[in-house]
Formats: structure tokens, sequence, C-alpha cells
């Protein structure tokens, strides 16, 4: 039989995760946690299989879950499996890294000070009641019909509708200038191309940034140099392919940059969501 709760923890917050299976297991709830690893047995085949048939996963989360390695490779599990993941924040610390990545937009439940304390509160809030159960059935985990499941919200790259009604008619607006101009004014078109996909650029690093892409998203990386090349096109006219390739090369190490900036911005919006979610927790 499947339990409805699997726990992960630090090491260092073993006392307050035995509170919690013996506070779950009086209330009728059954939690997994580490203790039940038989011995002789592969843990890495226990622990998947547990995720597998656990209705979600709850995270004690402190400064010290921070070095964890192990509760990454769990939430990677758990993802994979689609499962619900609920992160319990048990001291007065952020996430950092890539639990900051895969932690910030979820729907935390803030239990510190005293967690222990509030444990009584947290199970009853996990965990609901869902009409007359046979002898040996599981409660139903009630509170993760609130709690949506993580998921990939990234559009597959950073470009709306409304984008190409902006960028279409001025990037080959520019094009055209440099094409039938004379002399100086064919500048002016590869100007105005160059700029408008340079603040582009830094519009699709903040959406990206946003929907908590990271520096290696292959995506980002594509838009940034794609575009930056189309704005740079009009160099073809001006100055030939010898002045397009150089300004090749510029927009490829520009959409590095841009890419290595989007970075710091996700920090700072994820930061930002974490938190917004903490300060508003579930309604009691």
């Amino acid at each position: 039989m499947g339990s409805d709760l699997f726990l992960s923890y630090s090491r260092a917050d073993r006392p307050l995760a035995e509170q919690f299976v013996k506070t779950a297991v009086a209330r009728g709830v059954n939690v997994w946690y580490d203790e039940d690893i038989e011995g002789g047995r592969d843990w890495r085949e226990r622990i998947v299989a547990a995720l597998g048939s656990a209705k979600a996963l709850v995270i004690l989360f402190s400064e010290h879950s921070n070095d964890s390695r192990q509760l990454i490779k769990e939430l990677a599990v758990a993802d994979n499996m689609q499962k619900q993941v609920i992160p319990v924040l048990i001291s007065n610390c952020e996430p950092k890294g890539p639990y900051l990545y895969e932690l910030a937009s979820r729907n935390w439940i803030p239990i510190y000070p005293n967690p222990e304390s509030k444990l009584a509160w947290l199970i009853d809030k996990l965990v609901t009641e869902q009409g007359p159960r046979s002898v040996g059935e599981p409660r139903g985990v009630g509170l993760l019909s609130a709690i949506p499941a993580h998921s990939d919200n990234h559009s597959r790259l950073p470009l709306r509708r409304y984008d190409f009604y902006v960028l279409v008619p001025i990037l080959v607006g520019g094009f055209l200038v440099s094409l039938l101009s004379a002399g100086d004014n064919r500048d002016w078109g590869l100007g105005i191309s160059a700029i408008v996909s340079f603040i582009y650029m830094i519009v699709f690093a903040v959406r990206n940034a946003r929907s908590n892409r990271s520096v290696f998203s292959g995506r980002s990386f594509l838009c940034y140099f794609v575009l930056l090349v189309i704005g740079v096109s009009p160099a073809l006219v001006n100055g030939g392919s010898a002045a397009f390739g150089g300004l090749i090369v510029l927009s490829l190490i520009i959409a590095v940059i841009a890419n290595v900036v989007q970075v710091f911005l996700r920090r700072i919006f994820q930061l930002n969501v974490f938190r917004s979610r903490i300060k508003k927790p579930l309604a009691t």
C-alpha cells in the first residue's frame, strides 16, 4: 500500500522529522521517510519506489537543506513522476541555487518560529477526510487539490504575437532604408534595426528570467542570437559580407552576455516570488 506522504528533510532536522511522523501517525496519516529503508536493500531503489507510491512529497526546508544533495535528487524524481511537492519552511531562511530554481514558485507553508508546536496544525492542513473509508484505506491528501503540480510553463520562445507586429515592420523597414538609400543615409537603417534588436533582447531576457529559464537554455540563446543577426542584417547592404561577418561574431558575444544577465535577473525574480509566497501562507 502506498503512503500518503513522502517526507524529505536534512539530517540536521531529523528530530523534527521524527516528530512530524509521530504526529501524522497519531492522525492516521501514513508517512514514508528514510527510517523505512530495510537493511540490505538498495536505498536508491527504495526511495524511487516510495516516491512512486506516495501521493505527495513534503519537504521540511531549513538552512541545512540548501546543502543537501539528496533533496535535489528526490525533487528531480518527484517532478519526473509529476508528484505534488509541498515545501514547509521550518526556519527563517531562503532557498539557494538549484533549490531556488525548483522551489521558489511552489506554495510554501511557513511554520517557523517554533515549528514543533505547529506540527499538528500542519498535518491537519495537509490531510483531510474525504468521506467514509473502508478498513485499511488511507486518508486522502486534501491539500493536493489546492496546490497545483509544479510544471514548466515556459513557452517555447519568448516571442508573443504582438511582438511580430512591432518587430517585423521596423526590421524590414531598416533593411529597406539601407537598401534604397544612398551614402551615409544607409547607416540609418542599420542603426534602427540594431537598436530595436538590442532593446528586444533585453525584453527577452526579462521574460526568460520571469519564466525561470536558466543560462543553459538553448532556446534563450537562439532567440538572442537570431534577433541580433536579423538586426544587423542591413550591414550586408552597407559594408558587404566582411562587415556582416564581424557583426555576427559580435552578436554571438552579446547573446552569451544576455544569457548570463538573464540568470541574475532570474534569481531576483524567483526570490521575490518566494518572499511573496511565504508572506501569504495558505488560509487556515
